[in-house]
């Protein structure tokens, strides 16, 4: 049971309840302050593993002892909310951590410690080991689909919400393992360091460097029906393709130069010494960048709506790429 004032902090004298501004407030009959009650701040952190367990710590001390809970604590006079949640997270559970976001802000009446405003954070763990200690007799991870009680309504909420926030990234991470599972799980930690669409490129890529001549074979059938004027320089196509899929897997996995342009250039003045079209090469590119996406929907890869929202933004960084390539042939051709 909280504590009630007894006696004036500023002349000691005696504390009553009386209305004040429309609500019962403590004022001093002595020197008629009103000692206002604001809600406490209270930070606690949601972490959780490339497992999808977040790590919880058991309360070795009332209130609500023996009681699961997130790490949790009060803030202290000057301290950052932020790293309130870092401090007591590496208090209780031994955890080195750096918030990613804020989930949620909350604010609940204690019958021990009067009202709170409860501030989470995401936290992702970057060191140290898990370990009970401060008021914690026990810290350890929990599947998410399988918590014990938790000691505090506002940490339901917290872990409800980081829930709804990754549900269909770990969706996506899912299908994508199911329909590949030879290429393995993304990095561990992407999904929070990255979302959805750097996890739809992290497997892009693995698709690429593991399909790459299927991708190549269905363009060739594609380009040739297309413009069978292309028939007599489809070697040097077929290895421009292969190198224009290599350098587009190479972008998208960071590389910051990913083509070689003197190379690009060469197979340009090659294709004009052959009497291929410029404007014919141009559609051949066209559509290498086009099947790229055939193969995508062709393995349902995508379904969501959050997925297609991701390739938008995907495609806008291979068609970057490409605009590279459309450069270096086209320079090279028109400078053979």
């Amino acid at each position: 049971m909280k504590r009630q004032r007894l006696y004036c902090p500023y002349c000691a004298g005696a504390i009553e309840r009386r209305p004040v501004e429309g609500r019962d407030r403590d004022v001093c009959r002595g020197c008629g302050t009103v000692l206002y009650e604001n809600p406490l701040p209270v930070a606690s952190a949601v972490v959780v593993d490339d497992r999808r367990r977040v790590l919880l710590v058991k309360r070795s001390r009332q209130p609500h002892q023996g009681m699961w809970c997130l790490p949790i604590g009060f803030a202290e006079s000057g301290e950052d909310i932020d790293a309130a949640a870092l401090r007591e997270l590496e208090e209780e559970t031994g955890v080195v951590g750096e918030v990613v976001r804020l989930i949620d802000v909350d604010t609940v009446e204690s019958d021990f410690y009067g009202s709170l405003a409860v501030v989470t954070y995401e936290v992702r763990a970057v060191g140290g080991c898990v370990r009970p200690g401060d008021d914690a007799s026990d810290a350890r991870y929990f599947p998410l689909d399988d918590l014990p009680p938790l000691a505090w309504s506002s940490n339901d909420k917290a872990v409800r919400i980081f829930r709804d926030l990754y549900r269909d990234t770990w969706a996506m991470m899912d299908s994508f393992v199911q329909l590949f599972p030879d290429l393995g799980p993304p990095h561990p930690g992407w999904e929070t360091r990255h979302g959805h669409g750097r996890i739809l490129s992290d497997f892009l890529v693995k698709v690429i460097e593991k399909d790459r001549e299927e991708i190549v074979r269905a363009w060739a059938e594609e380009a040739l029906a297309a413009i069978p004027a292309l028939g007599g320089a489809m070697d040097t196509l077929e290895r421009l393709n292969r190198t224009v899929l290599e350098g587009v897997r190479a972008g998208l996995a960071g590389v910051r130069q990913p083509f070689d342009r003197e190379a690009l250039r060469a197979v340009g003045r090659e294709l004009r010494r052959m009497g291929v079209r410029l404007p014919d090469i141009l559609d051949a590119l066209a559509l290498s960048r086009k099947s790229i996406w055939i193969h995508v929907v062709r393995r349902r890869i995508l379904s969501s709506p959050l997925e297609i929202y991701s390739t938008l933004e995907l495609n806008n960084r291979i068609i970057f790429l490409y605009v590279r390539v459309y450069h270096h042939i086209t320079y090279g051709y028109t400078a053979a």
